[in-house]
């Protein structure tokens, strides 16, 4: 993920932290909710970071196009835990689809450092990179 944001972030050292430091802040939320981190120094420290993250520069400067979506996406977030553990497949299968939401922020983050058409480059590019991550080779979300 990192070589991915300094390809498209390095032009602006402020949103290469501010959305290095979303995607940090997205996993350990994510740790803390699967149960993959239940220590309480780790609980604290994510809900420490919080302030920081939206407390950035970067943040505060395109607050109106990242507000939105930083909401929305915490929404989805929220949805897709509940749907993960429903008896319904299809319900299983979208909670692991709205996982994703995060990656509107990141890609907000490259078009306010370059414009629509970058952010459009970076897209498909974000979403193969996200859903190898997250997947094993079956698709299965890991």
């Amino acid at each position: 993920m990192k070589d991915f944001l300094l390809k498209y972030l390095k032009s602006n050292p402020d949103a290469f932290i501010w959305v290095c430091a979303w995607v940090t802040y997205c996993h350990a939320v994510d740790d803390v909710i699967d149960g993959d981190k239940t220590d309480s120094k780790f609980i604290l420290d994510t809900f420490r970071f919080a302030p920081v993250l939206f407390g950035n520069v970067f943040y505060l400067t395109n607050l109106s196009a990242l507000y939105p979506l930083v909401l929305m996406s915490h929404d989805a977030y929220e949805e897709s835990v509940r749907m993960e553990k429903s008896n319904q497949k299809w319900q299983r299968h979208y909670a692991d689809i709205l996982r994703q939401s995060a990656n509107e922020v990141i890609l907000k983050g490259i078009e306010i450092v370059g414009g629509l058409e970058l952010r459009q480059k970076a897209s498909l590019e974000l979403r193969e990179l996200s859903y190898k991550t997250h997947h094993d080779e079956t698709g299965k979300p890991v």
